[in-house]
């Protein structure tokens, strides 16, 4: 079988699975961020939880992390409304509850990249890590929908495009994380494949990985 995916734009990324495997094996922020961690995805996000943000290089100082400890219970009330269960592919997912809760995290030098490193533990399988690449990737894909939208309202239409993405190659993607046998989300898979091996204003997907850069 070819584990093969075509995204929105019309890009082949081909032999998944190798790529994957490559990845967790070669990449530091796998060994640091995905692998089991003592993050839970529960409704409370602890100090812990954010500094283990910084696994996945999200450089945050003592002062930064002090003030997303400050929105902790805005945080926190917009993740009880968002079950751990919920998958990125699920057909009923709850988006204004993750605007919410995009909007009660982000702050002064919080951006949606130390957000969604903050965030993905809480819920591994509905968001994914928005880093420059990836949003550099959304916002070629979405094209016109992003027009008079602030951050939190933006990061929603990444997470939808990125969902039409997953649900069109769902198939492959669950196939793929299977034979690898990585401990993978498909939302966390999929962010994988757009980080380590897209160029952010190539038409192809044929750059080294970051290890080999």
């Amino acid at each position: 079988m070819k584990y093969d995916i075509t995204l929105k734009t019309g890009i082949v990324i081909e032999d998944c699975q190798e790529k994957l495997t490559d990845f967790c094996q070669n990449d530091a922020s796998y060994r640091m961020y995905d692998l089991p961690s003592e993050v839970k995805d529960d409704n409370e996000l602890i100090e812990t939880d954010i500094r283990f943000a910084n696994h996945m290089v999200a450089r945050m100082g003592p002062l930064i992390i002090k003030s997303v400890v400050e929105r902790s219970k805005a945080i926190n009330s917009a993740l009880a409304c968002i079950a751990p269960t919920v998958s990125i592919p699920d057909a009923n997912i709850p988006w204004i509850a993750l605007e919410q809760l995009f909007n009660a995290t982000l702050g002064p030098e919080v951006g949606p990249a130390r957000v969604t490193k903050i965030l993905h533990k809480k819920r591994p399988r509905l968001i994914p890590i928005l880093d420059s690449v990836v949003v550099s990737y959304c916002k070629v894909a979405c094209g016109d929908d992003l027009q008079h939208k602030d951050t939190a309202s933006s990061m929603i239409v990444y997470v939808k495009m990125i969902k039409d993405d997953i649900n069109k190659n769902l198939n492959v993607l669950e196939s793929a994380i299977q034979v690898s046998g990585l401990k993978l989300t498909v939302v966390r898979a999929f962010d994988v494949l757009l980080w380590a091996y897209s160029g952010a204003y190539e038409k192809t997907f044929d750059r080294p990985p970051v290890w080999q850069r």
